[in-house]
């Protein structure tokens, strides 16, 4: 259906940034191009070497078989080489549809195509290049502003571009971690006419400012500094050196920086609302449902949320009508703090180093696989885990299979005027086993055993004060919350006591390398495996097969952050998009 793009320049505007870096941006292909500054003046052969940072990109007239914008930076003397940028807008400007929609507008293009095929800028960063405090409301968490953003309504191919920096802060100007409000950089791209979307970066940073409590006041502020990318309809490919966030710990006088949906009973000061943060990358649906196809954080990943969902983000979502999945979610070095929520499900979950302080909320996974261990960690699936392997330790950590969720609320449940807005989306945690959450319509906790959950696994270390489970509920109510059959102040039913509901078809078939020890959560007010039960268990279903021995670890890639990007079979019509600078590798060609 796409042509060949086009060899041809239509328009070029360069300039010069307050580092000294010059720049230039040229569109090929169908369309023009206005760049102007921070005050609104344009970048022309007149004075282009002027020292001025980049207020806003505008492209129009674009047709997405042919137009592509690409950006080359000179760094100037002692500079990072990042050109900055404030906004972004690819107009859907090229042409109306028929209004006959029967009739074509030509034999060879038989729709109206107003997106572009391809934005490819690697050093120019999305930033608050005006440096003044952002007065714009945000369309997508309430009680934030813009501070900076990309739009393309009718859709980017591929979107190259160096990242976001919430940290930025221009000679003068005010940084955003000091304004005392939220604020938000968006990245939202429609759905192109065919091919789907893919997002490359080299880097997603996210801030926080904490304000202390006042006067007698037990509970402070936190103002989260975020980042969004939103896809509608299908994400073929979000990929990113790395990201970034701050997850700095609360003091005596200040509460924690990370954002809420991280935060379980964080110690006081605790904030005073419950705020997202740290960098989303969303799917969600539009004329086709969410759908996300590869996550690759080939770095360290801090604050990261990603999950797909069959609506908008603005709509009540649905409960397993379509299939919106997270089909490859790998990261290839340290996590700390990150959530996935797949309504649909996950095929491969890969882990090139550890997995730490992530929540896996899915409906099945086919393979989950860590180089090294798991800490502090939860993967609740609904149904099956097919293969798991760690190549090390798990402690403190829940992995559960076989138990019922609404998973599309724990993505996003968009505010109204009786309510706040629920889901990771606005920042609400999304629970587990040890955490559950009431469904406010059935007064049920969530989730709940079902029957028919699997687990197959090895782990090649020590299981410490963790649970794996399939289909075992410790709350035989499920009204109460978790562990309880009574008010919390009387009676527990913890893992491994008679009153667990243990469902007839849960399995867990598993290898463990090293030793097993539970005492650490056998004891307290509320424990989460009952003191009269062995330390050595740790695994509860109806069925269980525990075999121990020697594991071998799993060998899951750490990418060089310099390996050419791979895109899909589907998107083979981009040959030829980028060649001087070796930076994609077509499926059956070397780099």
């Amino acid at each position: 259906m796409l042509s060949a793009l086009s060899t041809k320049p239509t328009a070029t505007v360069s300039g010069t940034d307050t580092k000294g870096d010059h720049w230039t941006l040229t569109l090929y292909g169908p369309g023009t191009m206005n760049v102007v500054d921070t005050a609104g003046i344009a970048f022309t052969k007149a004075n282009r070497n002027q020292a001025r940072d980049i207020g806003a990109i505008t492209v129009s007239g674009t047709v997405t078989s042919q137009s592509r914008l690409i950006g080359k930076v000179t760094p100037g003397a002692n500079s990072d080489g990042r050109v900055f940028f404030q906004q972004m807008n690819i107009e859907a400007t090229g042409a109306f549809s028929r209004l006959d929609p029967t009739r074509p507008l030509s034999l060879t293009d038989p729709t109206a195509q107003n997106g572009i095929a391809a934005v490819n800028m690697p050093d120019f960063w999305l930033g608050n290049t005006s440096g003044t405090k952002p007065t714009q409301s945000s369309p997508l968490h309430a009680g934030f502003f813009v501070a900076g953003s990309i739009t393309a309504t009718e859709g980017i191919n591929v979107l190259r571009f160096g990242g976001v920096d919430a940290t930025y802060t221009p000679t003068g100007g005010t940084p955003l971690n000091t304004t005392s409000q939220n604020n938000e950089f968006v990245v939202s791209i429609g759905t192109p006419v065919a091919g789907g979307v893919s997002v490359i970066v080299k880097k997603s940073i996210t801030d926080a400012q904490t304000v202390a409590p006042t006067g007698t006041n037990t509970t402070g502020q936190v103002f989260q500094q975020s980042a969004t990318f939103l896809a509608t309809g299908r994400l073929n490919l979000f990929q990113a050196n790395e990201i970034d966030g701050n997850t700095t710990p609360s003091t005596a006088t200040l509460p924690a920086a990370s954002p809420s949906q991280f935060l379980l009973n964080p110690p006081a000061p605790t904030p005073t609302t419950t705020e997202a943060g740290g960098t989303y990358v969303v799917s969600q649906g539009g004329a086709v449902t969410g759908q996300i196809g590869n996550i690759k954080v080939l770095g360290n990943a801090t604050n990261f949320t990603t999950f797909t969902i069959e609506n908008d983000v603005f709509s009540t979502q649905q409960e397993g009508v379509l299939d919106p999945r997270i089909t490859n979610f790998y990261i290839g070095g340290e996590t700390n703090n990150v959530a996935v929520v797949a309504p649909g499900g996950t095929r491969n979950v890969s882990f090139g180093r550890g997995m730490d302080n992530v929540k896996i909320n899915t409906q099945f996974i086919q393979y989950l696989k860590v180089n090294r261990g798991a800490v502090n960690s939860s993967v609740t699936s609904s149904r099956q885990i097919g293969n798991m392997i760690f190549g090390g330790d798990v402690i403190n950590s829940l992995i559960q299979s076989g138990y019922s969720q609404t998973l599309a609320t724990y993505a996003n449940t968009p505010s109204s005027g009786f309510t706040s807005g629920g889901g990771v989306f606005n920042g609400v945690r999304p629970p587990d086993i040890s955490d559950r959450q009431q469904n406010s319509l059935t007064g049920v906790f969530a989730p709940t055993a079902h029957g028919g959950g699997a687990i197959k696994g090895r782990i090649a270390g020590n299981v410490i004060d963790s649970v794996i489970s399939t289909s075992v509920d410790p709350d035989p109510s499920g009204i109460n919350e978790p562990g309880t059959f009574s008010p919390a102040t009387t009676k527990f039913f913890p893992f491994g006591t008679p009153q667990n509901i243990v469902l007839p078809r849960g399995t867990i078939d598993v290898k463990v390398e090293g030793v097993v020890d539970n005492s650490g959560v056998q004891s307290g007010g509320n424990p989460l495996v009952s003191p009269d039960v062995p330390a050595d268990t740790a695994f509860f279903a109806a069925h269980v097969k525990v075999k121990h021995g020697p594991v071998v670890p799993p060998n899951v890639d750490q990418l060089s952050k310099s390996e050419p990007i791979r895109f899909g079979h589907s998107q083979r019509w981009l040959k030829g998009l980028i060649r001087r600078d070796n930076s994609i590798n077509f499926p059956g060609r070397k780099a």
